[in-house]
């Protein structure tokens, strides 16, 4: 779970030059790729106060104090970017309606999560009610189960069933990653067998 944010962390984190260790603004959003699930790059807000885009693939990493990103020239601004019709997760998707492909309603995006592997990529919290954010339910499962975002960014369907999402976020992490295993070994039973050369 080191690996598992809520989006709300890592907007706001510094975006640093790898080839000159310049700062060149902070996240003010992450791209996602609606279907596949995958971070597709990051939006930054500039020190000069101007938007711009950087994919994914000139993201150095993503670390607890700063996303790495490799040179300055890898901002692009906003316009000029072919990532600029990509939907961004926090002012795109959260709020968007979740359809089964079956035509079950199970709720609305409520958050994201980004699990920041080697190849990152996102986590869904849905809730359907207000009742249930005063009371701690939803859904979680990965973005990956997405089909099709409409044209308004304002439905997702999705091919996840109720029986492929799961009540915390752990648990579609480890759909995701495999099961979470603890930096503490199991203590795990060692045969020693010691021989010397008269053996």
């Amino acid at each position: 779970m080191d690996n598992v944010e809520k989006i709300d962390k890592i907007i706001g984190r510094a975006v640093v030059a790898l080839d000159t260790a310049n700062e060149l603004g902070e996240v003010s959003d992450l791209l996602i790729h609606p279907v596949s699930g995958e971070l597709a790059g990051v939006a930054v807000s500039r020190l000069d106060e101007s938007q711009a885009l950087v994919s994914i693939l000139d993201v150095h990493g993503i670390g607890p104090d700063a996303v790495i990103v490799e040179g300055d020239h890898c901002l692009v601004l906003t316009d000029a970017s072919p990532l600029k019709t990509v939907p961004k997760a926090k002012s795109d998707l959260i709020g968007v309606k979740v359809i089964t492909e079956h035509g079950q309603l199970m709720g609305s995006v409520a958050n994201l999560f980004l699990c920041a592997t080697r190849r990152p990529i996102f986590i869904y919290e849905v809730r359907s009610s207000l009742i249930d954010k005063l009371l701690g339910r939803a859904f979680y499962f990965a973005a990956s189960l997405g089909c099709a975002l409409s044209d308004d960014r304002s439905a997702l369907v999705v091919t996840a069933e109720p029986t492929e999402m799961d009540r915390r976020v752990k648990g579609a992490a480890e759909r995701l990653l495999g099961p979470y295993e603890s930096s503490v070994h199991s203590a795990i039973p060692v045969r020693v067998e010691v021989r010397t050369h008269l053996d």
